[in-house]
């Protein structure tokens, strides 16, 4: 009985203390938990060390944040026109190329507003509507085409809306917009199938620049030259000058007993040579490359003249067709040579509008203007150069619309 006795205690002993053991976890635990809550209470900060008021430490913080944010931003801002095409391959091994035209303006947001045109010769023509948003963080982008505003098709065709799932990316000065598209039928939503796109970023559009693109590229430079009026100067840290050697002193008394230094002796100088440059003979002056002085037509003031190809050749002669570029749309252009109207009006075919130009040193520099005097039924107006040059031959792609010329330069080098 004693031993039965014995072992009841030590039982409920050890009860007692598992009991007092967990209730001190539980407490320990509440503790910790109190500690670590979060938000801070009222007059703490993240921080346990004193580093001045919790608003200034709020202030930092939010600035912090507000830089990291704008950067991020203006490494990809994507506003601009971006110039392209997508492929087709809804049949799974046919592809069937367009030519595509994205113009953007990225918001503060990172939303983004735009316009697509796709076209390819007299099959297909769109502009559309597009909105979008820009993921900085990743450098993804999905724009969604949510109207047609402008449409040419021929009759076997579907007018469709895209949505483009993009990557941006930069290499160098080149920065490009890659991915794929799926596509839905404007009128009943069915499916247009997918493929994939790829742009590159450039200065100038086939058609016009858009209001809204032009007014937030703006925006952008003014926010460019106010951050950089506001950013602080590197303050130089001015170096001390050395404190000038002390004369050494004289003791009271002693003034007798200084040796006195020696005077110098100044020698006569010697008689200066003047030396006589020699003349030199004046080098040859390099003649400039010379255009006739013929008035500028009022067209080629009124629209905005972009070169296309500089071509250098030591021809003295040089010949120019020029032929539609793809199925004839009827195109119609008008050609100037330094100024001088050569081709009025004529319709771009399958045969070639030709000419020939004799090159001199007199007039070293041949400018050929192309100005479209419509764009077809298919925008915008397009041909196909072609300039031989003695052995050389350039075949080259030149684009026109009712806002922009197109212009090849060839320059004469003789031998």
């Amino acid at each position: 009985m004693k031993l039965i006795f014995t072992l009841f205690s030590i039982l409920l002993l050890t009860i007692n203390s598992l009991v007092a053991q967990t209730k001190s976890t539980q407490k320990l635990g509440l503790t910790s938990k109190n500690k670590s809550s979060y938000p801070p209470k009222k007059g703490t900060t993240l921080n346990s060390k004193k580093q001045g008021s919790p608003n200034a430490n709020k202030s930092n913080l939010s600035s912090v944040t507000d830089d990291v944010s704008t950067e991020s931003s203006a490494k990809n801002n994507v506003t601009g026109i971006w110039k392209g095409y997508f492929v087709s391959n809804s049949f799974g091994f046919i592809e069937d190329r367009y030519r595509f035209e994205v113009q953007l303006a990225q918001l503060p947001n990172d939303a983004l507003n735009g316009v697509t045109y796709s076209y390819k010769t007299t099959v297909f023509y769109g502009k559309a509507e597009a909105k979008g948003i820009n993921t900085t963080k990743t450098n993804n982008i999905i724009l969604n085409e949510l109207k047609l505003v402008d449409l040419k098709i021929t009759e076997k065709s579907e007018p469709c809306l895209m949505t483009c799932y993009l990557e941006y990316n930069k290499m160098g000065e080149l920065e490009t917009l890659t991915g794929t598209y799926s596509s839905r039928n404007a009128n009943d939503k069915g499916d247009c199938g997918t493929g994939k796109v790829y742009l590159e970023k450039k200065p100038t559009s086939d058609f016009y620049k858009e209001e809204f693109v032009i007014k937030r590229e703006n925006e952008l430079k003014k926010r460019t030259k106010s951050a950089a009026v506001k950013a602080p100067s590197s303050n130089k840290p001015s170096l001390a000058k050395a404190p000038a050697p002390k004369k050494p002193a004289i003791k009271p008394g002693a003034e007798q007993n200084l040796i006195p230094k020696p005077e110098r002796k100044t020698l006569p100088s010697a008689p200066e040579t003047v030396v006589i440059p020699k003349k030199e003979q004046p080098a040859e002056a390099i003649k400039p490359p010379v255009i006739k002085n013929i008035p500028k037509p009022e067209i080629l003031k009124s629209r905005e003249n972009e070169i296309v190809k500089t071509i250098t050749t030591r021809a003295k002669e040089f010949k120019i067709d020029l032929y539609d570029n793809g199925e004839i749309d009827g195109d119609r252009i008008t050609v100037y040579h330094n100024n001088q109207l050569i081709v009025s009006n004529k319709t771009l075919t399958d045969k070639p509008i030709s000419f020939t130009i004799k090159a001199d040193e007199g007039t070293a520099v041949h400018e050929f203007v192309m100005v479209a005097e419509n764009l077809g039924s298919i925008p915008p107006n397009t041909a196909l150069m072609i300039v031989t040059a003695g052995t050389q031959r350039y075949e080259l792609f030149v684009t026109s619309t009712e806002q922009k010329n197109a212009v090849v330069r060839i320059v004469y080098q003789p031998e």
